[in-house]
């Protein structure tokens, strides 16, 4: 009988073996950096440990060994909504853990409320997160659903501000017909809060925010084409913007699934300014095997379900206790901005720049001095308070400061020499 509990471990280890797959192989992603400091212009180069980079496999999980044991100790009810991991980062010598927490608060037969705490500790970030949503049946074929999330993030070792972002998101579920369905989710993303900090000298302002923007995803499982075969179409989209941060994308895919489990195929193509374009091909075939049928000298070798039974289960109610499905951890956006004058001279061009924190759009003389101070030209700060310019000076040596009047806020004053071997002091 197939129902013997030896040829169903046996089946589902020969079908590990038995699985193919071929596909492109993998990119490395390419590595975005930030030119903060525009050319040519003066920075002071800031080593710490979040700067460095370390291996790309640094983490050793343990998370099977975990879930093993909640699901020994939880209550069903409890273990059904949580997803749980946890490891160790030996590069940052730091636990890790994750947990996902999907909680129905309130059900009905045609709607439901519920609950979506999250906590995510990294070797180099800790996030937290809450979400709520609301999912209605607006018939036995269709349903609508919303939610709404905010979350907190900062580095692991840090004990600073959070950065915050709240979001929202819409999701639409319905069945056509023809043994077909049909799921649409989109989220926006709002950041809430900027961080700011002074480097170890005190003469740059870090400044961090996550980005806004919003992803969405489609999905169709296509009418019936034939009795025996599942084709269903994927396709997302993102956009996360801030100053210095752009990370936009899309991927669309196709997969093919025989419904007696024999055979499976997926083809996906995408493209990120992150990564950049990639193509993925890759199948598999599995298959059961019994041992009572090698004995009487028949073929062992079966698929694993039969081509009468149903293997998608196209109750939309079931829709209701999904997870919510969303983006976590966007990259946090990051700008320096120099409060010393910072200049480069070429020839007899001073290029400067620097920032009054407190003076947003606000009108600074600039002065140059080879004794008294005298007023060169005026430059306007922007919305942070920065401000840059270019003048050019005969040669020799003098000074450069700027000035707010109306308030009396003065810059470092720099020393420039002008001539066949330009240098600032």
């Amino acid at each position: 009988m197939k129902a013997l509990l030896l040829p169903q471990i046996l089946a589902a280890i020969l079908g590990i073996f038995l699985s193919t797959g071929f596909g492109s192989p993998y990119k490395v992603p390419k590595i975005q950096t930030e030119n903060i400091t525009p050319p040519g212009y003066l920075s002071q180069a800031m080593i710490s440990p979040s700067n460095i980079q370390h291996s790309p496999w640094p983490e050793h999980f343990i998370d099977p060994t975990l879930n093993y044991g909640l699901s020994l100790v939880l209550p069903q009810s409890i273990r059904k909504g949580l997803e749980f991991g946890a490891g160790y980062d030996r590069w940052e010598g730091l636990p890790t853990v994750n947990a996902d927490y999907f909680l129905p608060i309130k059900g009905w037969s045609d709607k439901s409320v519920f609950f979506t705490p999250r906590v995510s500790l990294t070797g180099t970030k800790e996030s937290f997160s809450v979400g709520a949503g609301f999912r209605h049946l607006l018939t036995s074929e269709a349903l609508v659903g919303f939610h709404a999330f905010h979350d907190w993030v900062r580095p692991r070792r840090s004990k600073g501000e959070f950065l915050k972002e709240a979001g929202v998101g819409l999701e639409v579920s319905a069945l056509p017909g023809y043994y077909s369905d049909i799921n649409f989710r989109v989220n926006a993303y709002f950041p809430i809060n900027e961080r700011r900090t002074l480097d170890r000298d005190s003469t740059m302002i870090l400044e961090e925010v996550l980005p806004r923007g919003g992803d969405a995803r489609v999905g169709i499982l296509l009418p019936t084409l034939s009795p025996w075969l599942d084709i269903r179409l994927d396709a997302s989209a993102h956009s996360y913007r801030a100053e210095n941060t752009d990370i936009t994308g899309y991927r669309v895919g196709m997969s093919l699934s025989s419904r007696n489990g024999m055979f499976t195929a997926n083809l996906e193509q995408g493209k990120d300014s992150m990564g950049g374009e990639n193509f993925r091909v890759d199948g598999g075939i599995t298959l059961a095997f019994d041992w009572a049928e090698l004995f009487k000298g028949a073929m062992p070798f079966s698929a694993p379900y039969s081509m009468r039974e149903v293997r998608y289960n196209r109750n939309i109610r079931d829709s209701l206790y999904e997870r919510v499905v969303r983006k976590h951890n966007l990259p946090a956006d990051r700008s320096e901005r120099p409060i010393a004058l910072a200049a480069v001279v070429s020839g007899d061009t001073v290029s400067f720049r620097g920032s009054f924190p407190d003076l947003s759009n606000s009108k600074v003389t600039v002065q140059v001095s080879h004794s008294p101070w005298q007023d060169y030209g005026e430059v306007i700060t922007n919305s942070k308070g920065s401000y840059q310019g270019r003048l050019r000076l005969p040669p020799g040596k003098c000074r450069i400061r700027l000035i707010h009047k109306p308030t009396g806020c003065v810059s470092e004053a720099r020393i420039i020499m002008i001539g066949s071997s330009d240098r600032i002091e």
